[in-house]
């Protein structure tokens, strides 16, 4: 019991510490690709040190079934009144149990439900537009518009304005950047982000979670248009499809653009990549290793989490 304590503290201190030292960090999306691993790794370290000490607790549970109060005095009692001496090993077991399953329940139906309506978006805009030679389906709409649907096939969509707004090269450079997406799975990856944000959405990790790798996949996607086409002809692409937005229309999504286009502008040689590279594959590594080490010392009896 004394692991799985640990490694709920440490899982405390990801979600307290986590979030405000990725925010700063991957802040300039000087490198997207490390700071959308970062993000990841982070969540994904809370939730393995949840599923460890859950499998722990009820692995002590098992072996204590025949003689509960081993375990209750053993742990417990340990904890100071934390928790009720009455509370009995199949309650707890039963309590975990039924958690990991109701959240798991949980984040697959919601999944479900937003790759269900992501795929009749894409159904619905492949019957309103119409397909292009080039891979992509024209709507017409008022506003410049440019982005990809997962969907069964998937479909990058062009609004009228858009395909009015840019020259041939624009295009090519905001087509490649949705073709990033959808070969890259981008969308995969965001709907489950999303779905564990509105399964836990009182978790700032979980929260800004989706909303920082949403953003830095976007620069990701930049980054393999800018490969291909130039970061110049992109650039100019999002500074034509800001340009052709209605008066009035500037939300924050447009800001965002903006940000991105801020970003392109940076040549690729600046010292302050190298300097985020580094400080992110620093994180990264921490935080891979942090559960191994803080299981490790606390088997070994050096870290004890049970006073």
């Amino acid at each position: 019991m004394n692991i799985a304590i640990c490694l709920l503290l440490y899982s405390l201190a990801m979600l307290v510490a986590g979030p405000p030292l990725l925010r700063e960090l991957t802040r300039h999306g000087h490198a997207p690709r490390f700071g959308v691993a970062a993000w990841l790794t982070a969540i994904a370290t809370v939730l393995l040190t949840w599923l460890l000490a859950a499998g722990m607790t009820l692995l002590a549970v098992a072996s204590h079934w025949i003689y509960p109060r081993a375990l209750v005095e053993s742990c417990l009692v340990r904890l100071r009144g934390v928790v009720a001496p009455s509370i009995t090993l199949g309650v707890i077991g039963a309590m975990v149990a039924l958690l990991a399953a109701v959240s798991s329940v949980r984040l697959a139906s919601t999944v479900s439900r937003m790759r269900a309506r992501a795929r009749a978006h894409a159904e619905a805009v492949c019957m309103v537009g119409h397909r292009n030679g080039d891979g992509y389906v024209l709507v017409d709409a008022a506003e410049p518009a440019a982005y990809c649907v997962a969907g069964r096939p998937p479909a990058i969509v062009v609004t009228s304005a858009a395909l009015a707004a840019l020259d041939e090269k624009e295009l090519a450079a905001v087509l490649a950047h949705e073709r990033a997406h959808l070969h890259g799975r981008h969308s995969l990856v965001v709907t489950t982000l999303r779905g564990l944000a509105a399964i836990l959405p009182k978790l700032t990790l979980m929260r800004e979670g989706a909303s920082e790798v949403s953003r830095l996949l976007e620069m990701c996607a930049d980054d393999a248009s800018a490969r291909r086409h130039g970061s110049g002809v992109l650039l100019s692409g999002l500074i034509t499809m800001c340009r052709a937005t209605p008066a009035g229309a500037l939300a924050a999504a447009d800001v965002a653009v903006l940000a991105r286009a801020d970003r392109l502008a940076v040549p690729p040689g600046d010292p302050a990549i190298a300097r985020a590279r580094a400080a992110l594959i620093s994180v990264i590594a921490v935080m891979v290793f942090g559960p191994v080490m803080t299981a490790a010392l606390a088997a070994s009896g050096i870290l004890t989490c049970v006073i």
